[in-house]
């Protein structure tokens, strides 16, 4: 996994450039802007899109994720939620940034079926 001086630019966007990676590789789960284009952190001359950073005062980064899951999901979306937050921990950990991260929200705005062509 990446280490945190890999990651490069602030807490906030160190930690959502994290939540980036841990979302592309979740099968099935990808991350959204929203309509607005207003689900995603900006900063350090990058853009991630579906994934809002928020650092307080104390350096703690809380992450909403905003995703959107193909049908039929692989799991119970409760479950998936869970995954996907247990995995940005441990990677968070192991690239030494876990002590920064704070809460972690995830949220499926969209579940999209699969279009079969004529």
């Amino acid at each position: 996994m990446t280490r945190d001086s890999d990651l490069g630019g602030t807490g906030r966007v160190r930690l959502a450039r994290l939540a980036a990676q841990v979302i592309a590789r979740t099968e099935g789960v990808t991350a959204t802007t929203g309509p607005a284009r207003r689900w995603q952190t900006v900063g350090a001359g990058q853009r991630i899109d579906g994934v809002l950073a928020v650092e307080d005062v104390r350096g703690r980064v809380d992450l909403d994720l905003h995703l959107v899951v193909g049908w039929p999901p692989q799991m119970p979306l409760e479950q998936l939620g869970a995954l996907i937050r247990g995995r940005l921990r441990s990677a968070a950990d192991a690239a030494g940034v876990g002590a920064r991260l704070g809460a972690v929200s995830v949220a499926f705005e969209d579940v999209l079926a699969e279009i079969e062509s004529a």
